[in-house]
């Protein structure tokens, strides 16, 4: 079957519950849902933030993991058009406080808890919400902030019940179907529709916007490329978060497709093993290949056997040794996207063979971005085979970051700059060199190395920090970090990972950390810190005595 295409999201979830309307959507467990039900239950929850007051425009925010509550509210909001952000469900209170404000939320809808989070707790601390606060919010943390609804509100005064929320769709005077039905028709193609936090060159996370678009068409081509490959037979499990675009593009994908979206109550192997068997998932979204406790975890259920028959979860085979690069510093990735094209930009399709000189490319743009690579001194195309910076434009590119004026972001023309070093071939092929920025990409999550850096600064044991990506086969690039402690103080690796842990997301925090003087840094003439001698520095020294370095996990 091919892929559901539509202009809207409101567009996409009308054809795709058309055609499957009996098959299933949602598997996990607290039941199955089919194709019907999953658009009778986000109507339901549609037409009930309407009676609050929710439109176009409106902003919501959703704190959740993907499974019943995240998919009935984050479909409901693009549904009647409002502007819809993911929260991340592993954000300390400070996080949670900047993603609250800047995305200007007026409704968060979400669980209570989820594995160790307890978000009440959490919301309370980061807006510093009174116990004593009514349940019309007027917070002067979150000023637009009116509502918190939460599966679990008992004993919260300031929040109220999904429940209570959904009731209002029921009453005698609640919003109709037909008028949802009319409300879905103004939904525009160009209407903002949710946005992403990501982690960028400064110290606070980025947020970006991607319109209605980008929503109901990206995945319909996604759907059949690289990692997010599937059939509509399939039933597949996301291992990634939906705050991360990985995450969010792995439910939208499997929408597209008409397939069906299992998930887990946590990602730990024991849990993850139980639903790939139980579910009988046919492909996994995000795990690691060769997962070594997943393995195990496997076994033990006597299903050792899924690791080779559950696609994304064998690991690759070796197949001899690799043909000659056309450009050796190259790496072989066979895609490449970001937050702000709303995921892959490039690709190698599965249908196109790869002569062996292109080993190495990432593939060429699709769904209409156009890309160039710009010389970094003269500005000017520089022409196949030269390396430059990557410069994309298109439909599903996003419209903007939040609260940053769009001459900040894009050229004259369109183009937003990406950071990205790349080599074009003479028929279209990238090849991705490296970053020209401060992001580190480790296991998928985009971090920047100057948010970690300002949080381990502001610990009293920490003097200066420096945070580096070192090169490695499981993370991509491994969050490393060289410390001089402050006058005093016998910090440790162990002793700072736990306080990180109190500022910064889990994935975030450091996986080693090497103890370093202010005359180990290495220097330009004129004081800059020379990042490349930092992270040679930090790795010899993690190969020279890797035991004393290592963070605990």
């Amino acid at each position: 079957m091919t892929a559901f295409q539509s202009a809207t999201f409101p567009q996409l979830l009308r054809a795709v519950t058309e055609r499957r309307r009996e098959h299933d959507a949602l598997a996990g467990p607290q039941g199955t849902w089919s194709y019907g039900e999953l658009d009778r239950r986000s109507a339901r929850m549609a037409r009930a933030l309407l009676a609050r007051g929710a439109g176009k425009g409106t902003r919501i925010a959703v704190l959740a993991p993907i499974g019943p509550l995240w998919l009935t509210a984050f479909y409901a909001g693009l549904r009647i058009g409002a502007l819809v952000t993911s929260a991340s469900t592993v954000a300390t209170p400070r996080e949670l406080a900047h993603i609250v404000r800047h995305s200007d939320a007026q409704l968060v809808i979400g669980v209570r808890r989820y594995m160790k989070h307890d978000y009440a707790a959490k919301l309370a601390e980061a807006l510093e919400i009174d116990p004593s606060e009514p349940r019309t919010l007027r917070l002067e943390s979150a000023p637009y902030l009116r509502s918190v609804w939460l599966d679990d509100a008992d004993g919260i005064g300031w929040a109220g019940s999904a429940e209570e929320l959904l009731s209002g769709a029921d009453g005698p005077d609640a919003p109709s179907d037909k008028l949802l039905e009319a409300v879905e028709r103004e939904v525009s193609p160009a209407d903002d529709a949710v946005v992403i936090f990501t982690s960028g060159s400064t110290a606070l996370p980025k947020a970006v916007v991607h319109r209605q678009r980008s929503v109901a068409e990206k995945p319909g081509v996604v759907c059949g490329l690289g990692g997010y490959a599937m059939e509509a037979s399939d039933r597949v499990l996301s291992l990634m978060p939906p705050f991360w675009m990985g995450g969010l593009m792995a439910a939208l994908a499997v929408l597209a497709r008409g397939a069906t979206l299992v998930y887990a109550e946590s990602v730990a192997p024991a849990v993850t093993a139980d639903v790939l068997v139980d579910q009988r998932v046919t492909r996994v979204v995000g795990a690691a290949p060769g997962d070594k406790r997943l393995a195990e975890a496997l076994a033990a259920r006597g299903a050792g056997e899924l690791l080779r028959t559950i696609g994304g979860l064998a690991a690759p085979s070796p197949a001899g040794p690799a043909p000659a690069r056309r450009y050796p510093a190259s790496t072989a990735q066979g895609s490449m996207g970001m937050t702000e094209t709303f995921g892959y930009h490039s690709v190698v399709r599965p249908d196109e063979p790869t002569p062996a000189e292109r080993w190495g490319t990432v593939g060429q743009p699709v769904l209409g971005i156009e890309s160039r690579v710009v010389d970094l001194v003269t500005g000017q195309d520089t022409g196949p085979g030269r390396e430059g910076e990557l410069w994309l434009r298109g439909s599903t590119m996003m419209s903007g970051y939040y609260k940053v004026e769009r001459g900040d972001t894009f050229t004259p023309d369109g183009y937003l700059q990406t950071k990205d070093r790349v080599v074009k071939d003479e028929d279209g092929y990238l090849y991705f060199f490296g970053r020209l920025s401060d992001m580190l990409k480790s296991k998928g999550a985009n971090v920047s190395r100057l948010e970690v850096e300002e949080a381990l600064n502001r610990l009293p044991e920490v003097d200066f920090a420096l945070v580096v990506g070192l090169p490695d086969e499981e993370y991509g690039q491994l969050v490393a970090a060289a410390v001089v402690p402050a006058p005093g103080a016998r910090p440790t690796a162990a002793g700072l990972q736990v306080a990180l842990r109190r500022e910064l997301s889990g994935y975030k925090v450091p996986r080693r950390i090497v103890f370093i003087t202010p005359e180990d840094i290495a220097r330009t003439s004129t004081g800059k810190v020379k990042l490349a001698d930092v992270a040679e520095m930090v790795r010899s020294r993690l190969d020279a005595a890797p035991a004393i370095a290592e963070v605990p996990r």
